[in-house]
C-alpha cells in the first residue's frame, strides 16, 4: 500500500495536523470476522446509541498486519459515565486517565472517551482534569476531545488508526498507514516532549519494534538513548506490567535488543546490566532465557511470570549468591538472599508483586535440594507444589551449561515415576 498525505495545519504538540486518509471497505483488510463479537456489541450499541464509536489503536495495526489482536479497545464521544449507562456489565477505573471496562465472559473491552490535546496554559491544569508532576510526567488526563485530537495524543502513529463501525472505513490522522508501509516506529510529535509526558512509551516503542520487526525512526531513537534515564520516573506498578509483556510477547530475545540498542536496561535493571556487559557468557544466557520464552509462547504454554524473571536472571542470581557462600552463608539461604537483595532494590522503581519475587526465591532456593537424590527425600520433594518451577529452571540451566545431564537424567526418571505411582494409586482408590 502506498498513500500520499495530505495538506497540514500544525498541532500543540509540533506535530502536523493532517486532513484524515480514509480508506474504505473494499481498499482494506480490516474484516469483522477477526473482531471479537464482545467488542462488535460494544461498538454496535454506542453508535445505534448516537455516539460516535471506533476500534483503536493496536487492534487496528494488527488487523491491518494480518496479525490476531490480542485485545479490542475502542474509543468514543461518550463519557465514561455515559458509558456505564448503557452498560451493566461496565465499571470505571483509572485515575490517570478515566476510562470504562465493560465485562463479559473471558473478556474486558476497554472503552475510552476521545482526548483532548494537553493545555499550553499552565492555568488550566487541575486535580481534575489535566495535572502533571515537576519532572513532566502526566498525573492526571481526564480532557476530552474530538477523535482527530485523540489520534494526536496517542504515543506511534501506527498505534494511531481508527476502524469505524458506521461505515467500515479505516480512519489514519496521524500518518499511521504510510509508516506500516514502511516498517517505522514514529512518536506523534516532539519525541522529547512525548516520552517527559510518559516515560514508559520509550519501553513501549522498544517493545513494539522487537515484536513487528519495525525499524525506531531516527529522531525518535536518537531522544530514546537521550532520555533513557527519565525511565525510573515511571510508576513502577506500570512499569512492572510493561516489563512483564517484554517477556510474554513472543519476541523476548528481539525486544531485549533493541532495549539494549536504546541504552534503556541500565536504568531499568543497573546492577544486572553491569554484570550483563562483565562477560560475554552472561549475555549469552540471557539471550537464551529469551529464546526459551519465545518457544512456550509459540507453544500457547503458560508460564507465571516468576518462572520468566527466574530464567533472565538466574545466572546472575547464582552469582550473587556464590558471593554469600564464601563467605559460610548456607547454599539455600544464600539463593534466597540473593534474589531479594536484587530484586527488593529493583522494586524502587520496577514494582515486581513480592509473592512473585517470593517465588522466584523459592525456584532458586529449591536448586540446592536436586543434589539429594535420596528415594523418599527426593519424592517429597517431587510431590512439593514448587517443584515443577524448580524443575523447569534446572533443565534449561542443564541445556544452557552443558553440565548436571545425569542430574537431570535421573529427576526426569523419578518425576515420570512418581507420575506413574501417583496414578496407579489413583486408579485403586
Amino acid at each position: 500500500m502506498q498513500f500520499v498525505l495530505p495538506s497540514s495545519r500544525r498541532f500543540p504538540y509540533g506535530f502536523l495536523l493532517m486532513n484524515p486518509v480514509v480508506l474504505q471497505r473494499p481498499d482494506h483488510n480490516v474484516s469483522r470476522k477477526n473482531i471479537s463479537s464482545a467488542a462488535l456489541k460494544v461498538l454496535r450499541r454506542l453508535n445505534d446509541e448516537g455516539y460516535v464509536a471506533y476500534l483503536a489503536g493496536g487492534g487496528v495495526r494488527d488487523l491491518l498486519l494480518g496479525r490476531r489482536p490480542k485485545d479490542f479497545d475502542i474509543a468514543t464521544d461518550a463519557r465514561p459515565e455515559e458509558i456505564r449507562k448503557l452498560f451493566r456489565n461496565c465499571r470505571l477505573v483509572g485515575r490517570r486517565f478515566r476510562l470504562a471496562h465493560v465485562l463479559f465472559r473471558g473478556e474486558i473491552v476497554e472503552t475510552s472517551t476521545f482526548r483532548a490535546p494537553v493545555p499550553l496554559d499552565d492555568t488550566l491544569h487541575n486535580e481534575r482534569t489535566f495535572r502533571t508532576g515537576e519532572s513532566g510526567v502526566v498525573l492526571r488526563d481526564n480532557l476530552f476531545g474530538s477523535p482527530e485530537q485523540d489520534a494526536l495524543r496517542r504515543d506511534f502513529t501506527i498505534n494511531a488508526l481508527f476502524y469505524d463501525i458506521a461505515n467500515f472505513s479505516v480512519i489514519d490522522y496521524a500518518g499511521g498507514l504510510q509508516d506500516l508501509d514502511d516498517r517505522l516506529i514514529r512518536v506523534i510529535g516532539d519525541p522529547d516532549k512525548r516520552f517527559a509526558e510518559d516515560p514508559v512509551r520509550m519501553v513501549r516503542a522498544a517493545r513494539f519494534a522487537g515484536t513487528l520487526g519495525f525499524d525506531i525512526e531516527p529522531e525518535a531513537f536518537e531522544s530514546m538513548r537521550r532520555n533513557r534515564d527519565r525511565i525510573t520516573l515511571s510508576a513502577p506498578a506500570r512499569l512492572y506490567e510493561e516489563v512483564k509483556k517484554l517477556f510474554l510477547c513472543g519476541h523476548a530475545k528481539e525486544v531485549f535488543l533493541w532495549l539494549e540498542k536504546v541504552q534503556l536496561l541500565r536504568p531499568i535493571f543497573p546492577g544486572f546490566s553491569e554484570w550483563l556487559t562483565a562477560d560475554p557468557s552472561h549475555r549469552d544466557w540471557v539471550l537464551r532465557a529469551a529464546e526459551q520464552m519465545d518457544r512456550w509462547r509459540d507453544a500457547d504454554l503458560e508460564v507465571h511470570p516468576s518462572v520468566l524473571f527466574a530464567l533472565v536472571f538466574g545466572a546472575y542470581h547464582e552469582s550473587i549468591a556464590q558471593r554469600l557462600i564464601d563467605r559460610g552463608t548456607p547454599p539455600f539461604d544464600a539463593a534466597r538472599a540473593a534474589v531479594r537483595e536484587h530484586l527488593m532494590d529493583v522494586c524502587n522503581h520496577v514494582r515486581i508483586p513480592k509473592q512473585v519475587v517470593f517465588q522466584i526465591a523459592d525456584i532458586m532456593a529449591n536448586q540446592s535440594r536436586f543434589a539429594f537424590s535420596e528415594s523418599r527425600r527426593a519424592k517429597r520433594f517431587v510431590h512439593n507444589p514448587n517443584f515443577l518451577d524448580a524443575f523447569l529452571y534446572l533443565k534449561f540451566s542443564a541445556k544452557v551449561r552443558g553440565r548436571n545431564e545425569d542430574l537431570l537424567e535421573h529427576w526426569i526418571r523419578l518425576f515420570r515415576l512418581v507420575q506413574e505411582e501417583d496414578s496407579a494409586a489413583g486408579e485403586t482408590a
